[in-house]
């Protein structure tokens, strides 16, 4: 299991004086195909073809698990095709077999959705990502990464880079990393999900699904938090999500808690420093659990009031609240600008 380091440190948001408003971009109009085309459906069956040569599923039980899961939601599956009919997406697949089918794991994004709101959660963030990549660069953040904002300070660069969720595809769509001095320290993936797959009246939210750190990090970790005013990676990152959620006109989180992961219930022993990392996490964010059990809050979330925090400490948390809504907004510009250059 990766360490989760670093994840209690201050949380405050100071967001909320970031502007809001870009309008959807008409890129939804480069339209998925009417029907999946016979070039979309070769390659989805040379993917199974290929997934099938693999060790890992030659086991018989995950073998018929996996052929049982296909045959009975073939109609989605359809429908997943069809939204995946963009050439950049249809080169992803040719990379990564999987990718169409990764919304039937019993552990996508968090444990306990149905197949029906993975699979529209799925379809949903491909739908919206062209609104800000347009066609001619979607591929660069599906197969590579971009750099949003870069930070130095006492000889030491801290950049926050976005790319595909990798290689914990299962946990997000699109991971949002911090790199310290030129490692990748910290990681923050999210996919645009709707909202009533999280029971929220909102039309769609961020939903944060994996937060955590890497084994041999603990060095950049504490030396990003320790320049950085006290601002822990996650933090850090959740001011670059506010960011990407202007970008895209999100304007609500759902994070999961840690009874939603996986690892809570292989990793027993690890089950306080999960809860740490997302659901104190959260908390400290102000969010609260909504009625499916997931973290909610508005993007960006409401300032915590001076009042509340004590006098020697407050120009901290104002020095600390000014970086973060810098960089919500330097990401948020960034997003723009390239939106703009493509």
């Amino acid at each position: 299991m990766q360490n989760n380091c670093a994840v209690t440190a201050e949380a405050d948001s100071g967001y909320s004086q970031i502007p809001r408003a870009v309008p959807e971009s008409p890129a939804a109009q480069c339209a998925e195909s009417p029907t999946p085309n016979q070039g979309m459906a070769s390659m989805f069956l040379a993917s199974v073809w290929r997934l099938a040569r693999q060790p890992y599923y030659w086991s018989p039980e995950r073998f018929f698990r996996t052929v049982w899961t296909v045959a009975g939601n073939i109609p989605t599956q359809l429908k997943v095709l069809r939204v995946l009919s963009r050439p950049a997406y249809m080169r992803l697949i040719t990379v990564n077999p999987r990718f169409s089918l990764k919304f039937m794991g019993v552990d996508y994004l968090a444990r306990g959705l149905t197949i029906k709101q993975r699979a529209e959660s799925f379809m949903h963030h491909y739908r919206r990502l062209p609104d800000v990549f347009p066609e001619s660069s979607l591929i660069r953040i599906l197969l590579g990464e971009i750099l949003l904002d870069e930070i130095r300070e006492e000889n030491n660069r801290f950049a926050i880079l976005m790319g595909l969720s990798r290689p914990y595809d299962n946990d997000g769509e699109l991971s949002l990393n911090l790199e310290v001095n030129g490692k990748v320290a910290f990681l923050f993936s999210f996919t645009i999900a709707p909202g009533w797959v999280v029971r929220s009246k909102a039309k769609e939210v961020m939903l944060i699904s994996r937060m955590h750190g890497f084994r041999g990090c603990y060095d950049e970790v504490r030396l990003a938090t320790k320049t950085l005013h006290d601002i822990a990676p996650p933090a850090l990152l959740f001011a670059a999500l506010c960011g990407v959620a202007e970008a895209y006109g999100v304007h609500e989180m759902a994070g999961i808690a840690a009874i939603m992961k996986p690892e809570f219930y292989s990793h027993p022993d690890d089950d306080a420093q999960i809860q740490e990392a997302y659901d104190e996490f959260f908390a400290l964010l102000g969010a609260t659990k909504g009625p499916a059990g997931f973290y909610q809050s508005p993007l960006p979330p409401p300032d915590r009031p001076i009042k509340m925090i004590k006098s020697k400490k407050r120009s901290a948390h104002r020095r600390r609240t000014a970086i973060k809504r810098d960089i919500t907004q330097r990401v948020y510009q960034a997003l723009c600008d390239f939106r703009v250059s493509s």
